[in-house]
């Protein structure tokens, strides 16, 4: 064993137990002394290197011993590279770092990859070539004591850079074993490589710096030298041959204490080793080399920097802080000035983690100062990734959807320390928009974190009513983050089941938020707290029915029936008192628990009520009888006794009905002789009715007139009498149906008959065939003979013809007239077909053709007439609209007169009264609507607010003002669909659907009604069409990604009449398959096998020998196999064609919308695409109509409801493997689509696939020739005008400010003419109003509405056209046009010249004058026109100029192309003549229609007007109805009229009425003179009107007469202030009051 101390122990001797030092050594021994001095010598150099790693690594290393087999696998070696430089050699890169693999299967050939990066770092660190070793030196241990070498250098070189510690000397001081000394020794003894010079490090290091070393060597003598001195080292060491850097001269003294303690310790190693024989001395072992001296300089400077840098941020000094990481010398990578203050709290968290480390041993000063920028660095990214966080959050919030929103809020940057759950998404996102809104202001991290925290404990009760977990949801309710006050424990199962309910009903009515909320949950445990505080007072009425009922007391029972609490579902029936009284005695007395029940009670007063409804119809039908009867009114006794209430219509033969009324009559004569009008009848549930005939009444009592002889039929009279009349009358009747069913049979037999003989016929002909044949034949040769025969006499003929033409010419030409005459018809024929191309086809055809058809065509006056009663009819309809349209705004009007009125009696009378009781129920109900309500007597309609009787009081002007703007814009909307097709193109791919679902859908009432559904549907058309034309680039991107439009289309089809259709086309189909219990339509070949084999295993009880498992291919080689694959084939055929017949034949039934879609779509994709194929086209068209509206409805018929299935039973997987199967076929027909080489065995079904899709290419192409909308809807430009109430749409405010806001965002795109009505209405509405403004209410402000209240109002719009019809100023003009055209067909013939211009100018000849006379009195005679209105051929001329000259001047016509206009015109009328005709025909039916529906109109508004005004005079009558109302008095005064009105006649002085607020300001007068100043008011004789006398000092100066509907029309207008007399300001407001208080005694 060596020993630590030296002086001790002599290295180099062998430790053989003997105490004589003077023994000498054999050479034997001296070896082995040598060799261990040297083994030990190198230990020491691996000791260093393992430490010197350690302190890099920051890990423990093996022994010393095994260090050099631990460096094999390179991952030490590679750590250290990570070391160096992380970025070149970042850890994930180096194989099996933990060292699994190395353990368990040894070395690796890829640990290679380790050495490789590790010497690449090497050379990047540009140490000497010298120093680095060979990848086998490592990996095979070829020269480990090189590898050795390798690291003692590096520690020299990175240490000189500053990046690591200097590696310490340890010679001498650690100790080895023999055992270990032996082993290393032998090791080194089998190294063929030299031991390297470890001391010579420095040297090297130092001399490998380019420059001359002798002088180098000798600067670095000198400053070695100065270091054992007092004498300063500057110049020394600031000397440009040692090539030192960064030496600062202020740091000369540390530099030199450093470099003083570093010498010392060499000169103490080398002394160490110097006692080792094997020494050999160099000249650097006590000198400091370069590299030395440059790593201490390095280190000093960086222990100063870091005291500057502590200093520095303890200051939070950022400049200095600057300056330091910009040192020259320090070489950092990353540096960001912007993140200079996270660089401080990181250098501030370094000092506190490492306060007690000493800074002289921190082994790589570069590295901490480059892991301050990282963590830095890192830490701000960090900071904008939390900011960038809470951003998205936000924008999630404004943009997003729950899914985006429940993603941003898991996002680890955001530093949530909440657990979110999914399932509360929808909640977070609706809430936190809603706060976010609130706030208007996007939502901090607090505020997040305070939202999700209380927020995810609502979902929670959700979470666990969905679960239906009634303890989970106790507990969630009972959450402190909740805090729900009010919760009782007995109705914690209450309360489940009515979370449960709201849920669902959120969940069927999809709204935008599927949970729960607050509101909801607090509104729902109040209404089960109500609920069982109405249980207890049910219990009460109940109890006290009973005892009631037990007493025979009836009144008591009508009050406690008539007690809220049963919450009756009718009204009940006061005359039926006593009946309910009865019922429920008698079901009292049936109950073995003697009380009855509320279900027993409920049920006994709708037997009454229908008992009632069934007395009185039978009453009504008796009463009807008799009096029928009386007065021989056979068809009113007929109609009565077929009554169904009278229970024996079935046995009624209306062939009969006289001898039914003779008999009848009878039967009430008998009973003349009785005086009693009651009859007795009994109900079918057994109670005795007696029936009043003569009064129309019954009572359920015995009246006290009452005997048993009545003196009209009972119900038991006309049973008898029927039965016995059928008895012996309809016998006959019957008999002649029998002999019509016989003459039927006859009829059937002779058909049989004939067709047995013609099928004896046939046989007849089938047996003698070939006799038939013969006969053929023997007729065929006749005609073959009669042919040629006439051939030979026609060329006998013709040459006879051809030597008579030479003969005589002539004669031969009179012989062949007829044939000429049919040449000359057909030159003609061709001229006249040119004329006709020309009228037809050309644009501006000539005078010359028009001209000549004008005699053909030959227009009469009627139709001229008729176009000018047209155009007379339009001006009606025109002026019948205006006048409707300002009785409605006289209407309107006189609507907010009523309002005003009705509200001021309210406001001062009624809301006192009620105030409390209101405010209660408001605060049960979250949801309010306010709506345009019709008046209970008819006499028009008000605004109301439906959570409590406050409408009235909510009639303010703005908020009126705006829902009067947004009933003309959404009537804008509804009606123009352009503005809303433009705007889904405009508003985000996210949004749209929910702009549809919400608002569009609710703009037209998800098409309820005929209105609606068309306007709907012009919408998708629109839509559709504009989407085709800006971005479907080929006809098939409609199926690869399907509109929404056809996707909304198709969902709508599929309500209502869409289900009905698909049940009666699809149903029966379906039901038939799934009734066939042994259909099995298995197309698969290995299935077939597979079931084939298990059959046969089955019905053998043995294995079979068919191999289990086969291919496709093998499976077809069995013959069973191929025929039950070609049976199911057959069957799915048959099927196949069964469903394609079935729905090629049910094209009406389709429902419109469909086809209408598919017609647009044809429309649009082929004037898109006009040279695409037509096949194509309806592949697009049949995509719609089958896969989308049909496909699904076969696949899963129960989730479409096309079949009912019991309860609890499903559809097989067999029977929907079947309907698949079915709806592939009929899908690859619709598509033209086949099988291919994947399914070889189903290629047989390609031509039945073709053949099908023929007949589904007819079916499409009649769903696209459809009718149009106008056509189905029956729908004209009239059809608005002649409605009677206007549209009405549900809207809640939410949805309109959100729809204002988008149409004012992308306004120019909607309307990008300044002109366009939709500009108009926006610019009348002003800026987007907010959701207080728009649901503004003059109304307390402790009802205590919130903004999701608000937000949540709903509200019903009339919709109203503002813009009115426009004017019919033209209607003359066109008059005019008819009339001049009318003028120039009469005199066209007549006239000459290529144009009408020409021809007018060139006048006429006499003899046309004459023909044009001759013709105007053959039309007098035959009556066509008036002997007074003919007018000769110049005077017509003269006429038709003036006309012409009249047309030019407003732009009809022009000379420039001598009035072609006209021609032209004539010209089409000659073309469309019958056309014309039909659609005059048309449009006079439509216009006379459209007239009688506006005079209708008109009448009605007049009456409407007219009840108004009386309501109006009602409500001012009635201010204060009774004896006190001061006009009531005035008007039954009589004599003493003026008596009378002095003593009403109020009086009050200025300066009271100043006091009071009434009388503001008196121009001319101070307020000190006021008290001289006084005013009388004085009611008049007519209702709410006061006339009002100023006096000065007594004198009468002025009178006015004041109206107070006047004064509630100034104070709904915002007029606070008015003029008096010209001179007086009065206060409008308390000038009503005192009104009010003074005449009509409110206050």
């Amino acid at each position: 064993m060596f020993a630590a101390n030296v002086d001790e122990i002599r290295i180099g001797k062998i430790d053989d137990g003997s105490s004589d030092a003077d023994v000498r050594k054999t050479g034997q021994e001296m070896d082995l002394i040598r060799q261990r001095t040297i083994a030990y010598e190198y230990l020491c150099r691996l000791e260093e290197a393992k430490t010197w790693l350690e302190a890099c690594l920051k890990e423990k290393l093996p022994p010393a011993t095994e260090f050099e087999e631990s460096l094999r696998n390179g991952v030490y070696l590679a750590k250290l590279g990570n070391f160096i430089s992380p970025e070149s050699l970042p850890l994930n890169k180096i194989f099996d770092i933990d060292l699994k693999r190395y353990k368990v299967l040894g070395l690796q050939f890829k640990h290679t990859d380790n050495i490789n990066q590790f010497l690449q770092i090497l050379k990047k660190t540009e140490l000497p070539v010298t120093f680095q070793p060979e990848t086998t030196d490592i990996y095979d241990k070829k020269n480990m004591p090189r590898v050795i070498y390798c690291i003692h250098a590096l520690s020299s070189h990175l240490f000189k850079l500053g990046k690591a510690p200097l590696i310490h000397d340890v010679f001498g001081k650690i100790a080895f074993t023999d055992d270990e000394l032996d082993v290393v020794s032998k090791d080194l003894q089998k190294c063929e490589q030299p031991m390297p010079m470890f001391q010579k490090i420095g040297g090297i290091l130092s001399i490998n710096n380019k420059g001359d070393g002798s002088v180098m060597l000798k600067a670095l003598i000198e400053l070695n030298r100065l270091l054992d001195t007092e004498k300063s080292i500057t110049a020394a060491i600031l000397n440009p041959q040692l090539k030192l850097k960064h030496v600062q001269n202020r740091l000369i003294d540390e530099y030199k204490k450093a470099l003083h303690i570093a010498k010392q310790d060499k000169i103490q190693a080398a002394h160490n080793r110097s006692l080792n024989d094997s020494y050999l001395p160099d000249e650097y072992d006590e000198l400091l080399t370069t590299v030395e001296i440059q790593g201490h300089i390095t280190a000093v400077n960086y222990k100063y920097l870091w005291k500057n840098l502590c200093s520095a941020s303890k200051h939070n000094d950022v400049k200095s802080l600057h300056k330091i990481f910009t040192e020259e010398w320090v070489h950092i990578k990353g540096y960001d000035h912007h993140n200079l203050d996270f660089y401080c709290d990181v250098v501030q968290e370094t000092i506190e983690c490492n306060k007690d480390i000493d800074v002289e041993s921190v082994p790589n000063w570069h590295k901490i100062f480059q892991n301050i920028i990282n963590e830095g660095n890192r830490k701000s990214l960090e900071h904008t990734d939390h900011k960038s966080a809470i951003a998205n959050v936000n924008k999630v919030l404004e943009e997003g959807s729950p899914t985006d929103l429940y993603k941003a809020l898991i996002n680890p940057h955001l530093e949530l320390n909440i657990k979110v759950d999914e399932f509360a998404a929808p909640l977070l996102y609706e809430e936190m928009r809603l706060e976010r809104c609130e706030l208007e202001k996007n939502l901090n991290e607090n505020e997040i974190a305070a939202s999700v925290s209380y927020l995810s404990a609502v979902a929670t009760v959700s979470h666990a009513v969905d679960r239906g977990d009634e303890l989970a949801v106790w507990n969630a309710l009972n959450s402190k983050q909740i805090q729900l006050e009010g919760l009782r424990a007995h109705c914690r199962r209450r309360y489940l089941s009515a979370l449960a309910t709201a849920l669902q009903i959120k969940i069927k009515e999809q709204c935008a938020c599927p949970l729960l909320t607050f509101e909801d949950i607090h509104d729902t445990i109040q209404m089960v707290n109500m609920k069982d505080d109405e249980n207890e007072e049910l219990i009460l009425v109940i109890d006290g029915i009973n005892k009631a009922v037990l007493e025979d007391d009836v009144e008591s029972l009508m009050i406690l029936l008539n007690s809220s609490s049963l919450k009756l579902p009718s009204r009940l029936h006061k005359e039926e008192k006593h009946l309910y009284l009865r019922m429920l005695k008698k079901l009292l007395l049936g109950k073995e628990s003697q009380n009855l029940w509320i279900d027993d009670v409920l049920d006994v007063i709708n037997q009454v009520n229908v008992e009632s409804y069934k007395v009185k119809e039978l009453t009504e039908a008796i009463v009807q009888l008799n009096v029928a009867v009386l007065k021989n009114n056979v068809d009113s006794f007929f109609n009565t006794i077929r009554n169904p209430v009278l229970a024996i219509s079935d046995n009624v033969e209306a062939s009969c009905k006289d001898v039914y009324f003779q008999m009848f009559s009878k039967a009430l004569k008998k009973k003349g002789q009785f005086i009693c009008p009651w009859i007795v009848c009994h109900t079918d549930v057994g109670n005795t009715v007696y029936i009043d005939v003569e009064s129309y009444t019954y009572s359920w009592t015995t009246p006290k007139d009452f005997v048993p002889y009545a003196r009209y039929l009972t119900t038991k009279d006309i049973s008898g009498i029927v039965e016995k009349t059928n008895k012996h009358h309809v016998n006959k009747y019957k008999q002649t149906l029998i002999e019509r069913s016989v003459v039927k049979l006859q009829a059937y037999c002779k058909g049989y008959l004939l067709r047995k003989r013609m099928t004896d016929r046939l046989k007849l002909f089938m047996a003698n065939e070939e006799y038939v044949i013969k006969i053929q034949a023997w007729w065929r040769m006749l005609l073959v003979y009669k042919r040629y025969g006439t051939l030979i006499k026609m060329k006998t003929i013709e040459a006879k013809l051809k030597r008579e033409r030479k003969q005589n010419p002539m004669a031969w030409y009179k012989s062949q007239e007829h044939k000429i005459v049919k040449i000359q018809a057909m030159w003609r024929g061709r001229r006249a077909r040119q004329c006709f191309t020309a009228l037809f086809h050309s644009r501006n055809p000539p005078l010359r053709i028009v001209k000549k058809f004008i005699p053909l065509l030959d227009f009469s006056t009627e139709d001229y007439d008729r176009e000018i009663e047209l155009q007379s009819l339009k001006s009606e309809v025109v002026q019948s609209i205006r006048k409707n349209q300002e009785l409605s705004k006289q209407i309107d009007d006189m609507d907010l007169k009523i309002g005003l009125l009705v509200q001021n009696r309210i406001a001062l009378q009624d809301v006192a009264a009620f105030g409390l009781k209101l405010n209660n129920l408001v605060k049960h109900h979250s949801m309010t609507k306010l709506v345009f309500q019709n008046r209970p007597d008819g006499k028009g309609s008000f605004m109301t607010v439906t959570t409590a009787v406050k409408g009235l009081k909510s009639l303010t002007k703005e908020s009126k003002r705006l829902l009067d703007g947004y009933q003309h814009l959404f009537y804008e909307l509804q009606t123009n669909p352009t503005y809303l097709s433009k705007l889904l193109f405009c508003i985000p791919q996210n949004k749209t659907n929910f702009f549809l679902q919400n608002v569009v859908l609710s703009l037209y009432n998800f098409g309820a009604y005929t209105r609606d559904e068309y306007l709907l549907l012009k919408l998708f058309r629109f839509t559709l069409e504009e989407e085709i034309s800006c971005k479907v680039v080929k006809p098939f991107d409609i199926i690869s990604s399907t509109p929404l439009v056809l996707k909304m289309a198709v969902s709508l089809s599929r309500q209502l009449s869409g289900l009905n259709s698909l049940q009666t086309i699809i149903g029966p189909l379906v039901e038939k398959m799934l009734r066939d219990k042994d259909l099995n339509i298995e197309t698969g070949p290995v299935e077939i096998y597979k079931a084939w084999r298990n059959e046969n295993e089955m019905k053998t009880g043995k294995i079979s020998n068919l191999p289990y498992s086969v291919t496709q291919e093998e499976a077809l080689t069995y013959p069973e196999v191929k025929a039950r694959l070609q049976t199911a084939l057959g069957q799915l055929k048959t099927i196949v064609t069964i469903f394609l017949d079935k729905i090629t034949r049910s094209t009406e039934l389709l429902p419109f919308c469909i086809t209408y879609m598919a017609r647009v779509l044809h429309r649009a994709l082929t004037t898109k695409f006009p040279y695409t194929p037509e096949k194509d086209i309806l592949k697009v068209i049949g995509n719609l109509i089958y896969y989308q509206f049909l496909n699904a409805a076969i696949v899963a018929p129960d989730a479409f409801h096309i079949v009912n299935l019991p309860n609890g039973c499903e559809l097989t997987t067999d029977q929907r493997k079947n309907l698949a199967s079915v709806a592939k076929i009929l899908h690859f027909s619709a598509a033209k689509k086949g099988f291919g080489e994947e399914s070889s065995h189903l290629r047989c079904l390609n031509p039945f696939i073709v053949e099908c899709h023929e007949k589904m290419k007819e079916l499409f192409r009649r769903c696209c020739r459809g009718p149009t909308l106008e056509e189905y809807f029956a729908v004209d430009e009239y059809t608005e005008a002649t409605l009677l109430h206007h549209p009405h749409i549900c809207i809640t405010v939410q949805e309109i400010v959100d729809t204002h806001s988008l149409l004012i965002e992308y306004q120019d795109i909607i309307a990008p003419d300044p002109s366009d009505r939709l500009n108009e209405l926006l610019d009348d509405l002003g800026e987007v109003p907010t959701i207080a403004q728009l649901a503004a209410r003059d109304v307390d402000g402790s009802m205590g509405e919130t903004i999701e209240e608000n937000a949540r109002l709903e509200v019903c719009l009339a919709l109203v056209n503002k813009f009115q019809t426009p004017a019919d100023d033209m209607a003359d003009l066109n008059k005019l046009f008819i009339k001049t055209k009318e003028l120039c067909v009469a005199i066209l013939p007549y006239l000459n010249g290529e144009h009408l211009l020409e021809a007018l100018v060139i006048g006429t000849t006499k003899e046309q004058q004459e023909q044009y006379a001759q013709k105007i009195q053959k039309r007098i005679y035959s009556g066509q026109s008036k002997q007074d209105e003919a007018m000769t051929l110049r005077e017509h001329i003269s006429k038709l100029r003036r006309n012409l000259q009249m047309l030019e001047d407003e732009g009809y016509v022009t000379r420039e192309d001598g009035y072609q206009a006209i021609v032209t015109s004539i010209a089409l009328d000659l073309c469309n003549k019958s056309k014309y005709r039909q659609a005059q025909k048309r449009a006079l039916a439509t216009l006379t229609r459209a007239k009688q529906s506006l005079l209708e109109k008109t009448k009605y508004y007049e009456e409407k007007c007219k009840s108004y005004d009386e309501y109006i005079k009602s409500c001012l009558a009635n201010l204060h109805a009774g004896k006190r109302s001061v006009h009531a008095c005035l008007r039954r005064s009589g004599k003493d009229m003026q008596k009378l009105k002095s003593k009403l006649t109020v009086k009050y002085s200025g300066a009271k009425l100043l006091e009071r607020g009434v009388l503001l300001e008196i121009d001319g007068l101070s307020p000190s003179q006021f008290k001289n100043v006084q005013f009388e008011i004085t009611p008049t004789d007519l209702n709410g009107v006061f006339t009002v006398k100023g006096k000065f000092m007594g004198i009468e100066m002025e009178s006015i007469d004041i109206d107070i509907q006047d004064l509630l029309q100034k104070q709904y207008e915002g007029c606070a202030v008015m003029d008096m007399f010209g001179k007086a300001k009065i206060n409008v407001n308390l000038l009503i009051f005192l009104l009010n208080s003074k005449f009509y005694g409110k206050s």
